[in-house]
């Protein structure tokens, strides 16, 4: 399964979340602007990009 085709699943839209969610606390405001804090909101979906984003530049970087 390809990377974008991992994000279309996890996220079932084109919303990624910005290079800055890696760091993100997660008692921070998430960055969707729900309102909600992080670690309720996205973290779980965005730990499985990062995850996955990680894992296809260590495949293809070889």
């Amino acid at each position: 399964m390809s990377f974008s085709a991992i994000i279309r699943k996890m996220f079932g839209s084109s919303m990624t979340p910005p290079d800055s969610a890696s760091t993100m606390s997660r008692n921070a405001e998430c960055w969707c602007g729900s309102g909600k804090k992080y670690k309720q909101c996205h973290y779980e979906s965005d730990r499985g990009y990062f995850t996955a984003k990680q894992n296809e530049g260590c495949q293809s970087g070889g």
